[in-house]
């Protein structure tokens, strides 16, 4: 399309999709809040700032990371489980998914398949991420929504100067 000059089409297309990801995006954010809502329980979720600059990536998965809209759900996960009252928190993703959730050392992934060599465990690798993610207490944090709220703004002074 770009080599025959329809510009405009091309346009129109992208906007269309970005319009059906954003309503995808609502969709899963609410279902997701709602049921963290429903059994009254939290939100904790990888934190992925910098994930397009550090994740290793084959050339045909370059496109499909970069048009992942993982900041746009992440804020709307924020705003919606904000009004609900649903906390979220965020955890360090690394070794999540190469850490072992039965005894915590560091296993082998291969593919989809984690197996750690000291306890003989075995489990689909997103799997024993998700358990790690939900145990992990030590490093998580606030969201950037509730920090900016705790923390007022930072455009006027918390003191008078002398």
């Amino acid at each position: 399309m770009q080599k025959q000059g329809k510009y405009q089409k091309l346009k129109e297309i992208k906007n269309r999709e970005s319009r059906i990801i954003k309503d995808l995006n609502h969709k899963i954010s609410r279902g997701i809040v709602d049921f963290a809502h429903k059994t009254k329980s939290g939100l904790r979720l990888e934190d992925l700032k910098g994930i397009r600059n550090t994740a290793k990536s084959s050339r045909s998965f370059r496109y499909t990371l970069n048009s992942w809209s993982f900041y746009q759900l992440k804020m709307m996960i924020e705003y919606k489980a904000k009004l609900l009252g649903v906390p979220v928190s965020y955890v360090d993703p690394k070794y999540t998914s190469k850490c072992c959730s039965k005894c915590g050392r560091i296993g082998k992934r291969d593919k989809k398949i984690f197996r750690c060599s000291v306890c003989g465990h075995v489990d689909n690798a997103d799997v024993n991420a998700a358990f790690n993610i939900s145990m992990d207490i030590n490093s998580t944090y606030q969201s950037d929504t509730d920090r900016d709220v705790s923390e007022g703004s930072t455009e006027t002074p918390k003191t008078a100067l002398n």
